[in-house]
């Protein structure tokens, strides 16, 4: 994750348990999105069109002994360490160049991961019982919007992009809804009442529809912007007619208590196991 420092309290100094952070995503940074991220034997590399002959490699593990911060993660507040000079160097490089990117944010990105000590769970108010574990618990999450895994089904895109052409737009690709499964063979939109599936045997729970902000009006090889998909999901995906602010696609799953460290692969057989009414945000 990337964050910048958070404003100093109105007293001149941060309490024990202020945030220090505050996380910086592409809502604020446009070109954060033609970051390409390769992950290899416990070795991340990043690169940019937008840096040509630049990358940095840093391993997923932060050194001993590097900085501890307390960052906001929309109402969360966790515990992340830094991961180092050459990395930080690498996005403020990236940051700076960015004419959409707040003045106030820029010469002070850092690159954290979350420290193992703490601990982070899914919004409860979403999880069903069926999710938690035996004794109630919540499932835990890291440094993601809210929930670990996003899916989403070609049928549904398909039909997006149906309707943008009947408008004499262009098709868009699934990268704008950055989803971490893509499955094919459904009917548009189906996932909305699924609840339980199971992958390579892997079960899943569908715990709410995922409402989609500005972000997937950005292209993600550009970083460029437009209008859609948001402008045409209005006429078909919002919660009420007319209210832009409640457009869904796709779905936050959460893996079935157990599951860590099973494997899914491409390719795979997608059982539903139980349907049921959508779930939508509060």
């Amino acid at each position: 994750m990337l964050v910048t420092p958070a404003p100093l309290p109105a007293w001149g100094s941060f309490g024990s348990h202020d945030p220090t952070h505050r996380f910086l995503t592409q809502r604020q940074c446009l070109s954060l999105a033609t970051v390409v991220a390769e992950l290899q034997d416990g070795t991340l590399r990043l690169s940019s069109f937008k840096l040509p002959n630049e990358s940095v490699s840093i391993s997923v593990t932060p050194l001993p002994g590097s900085a501890l911060y307390r960052a906001t993660l929309w109402s969360d507040v966790v515990q992340v360490r830094d991961m180092g000079e050459q990395v930080a160097a690498f996005m403020q490089k990236l940051v700076n160049q960015d004419n959409a990117m707040p003045d106030e944010l820029k010469d002070s990105v850092r690159v954290v991961t979350q420290d193992r000590r703490d601990g982070r769970i899914a919004d409860d108010k979403y999880v069903p019982a069926s999710a938690r574990t035996w004794t109630g618990r919540t499932p835990s999450v890291a440094l993601t919007d809210g929930f670990p895994i996003l899916l989403a089904c070609e049928a549904s895109l398909d039909e997006l992009n149906r309707r943008l052409q009947q408008k004499g737009k262009g098709s868009l690709p699934m990268s704008r809804f950055r989803p971490n499964i893509v499955l094919s063979g459904t009917m548009p939109f189906e996932e909305d009442h699924w609840k339980v599936i199971a992958i390579d045997g892997v079960l899943f729970h569908i715990v709410k529809g995922c409402p989609r902000c500005k972000q997937s009006c950005t292209d993600q090889q550009t970083g460029d912007v437009t209008d859609e998909p948001l402008a045409t999901m209005a006429e078909f995906r919002a919660l009420q007619p007319g209210n832009k602010d409640n457009l869904y696609f796709a779905q936050n799953v959460l893996s079935a208590p157990g599951s860590n460290r099973k494997r899914i692969s491409v390719g795979a057989r997608v059982q539903v196991l139980q349907r049921g009414d959508p779930v939508w945000e509060e």
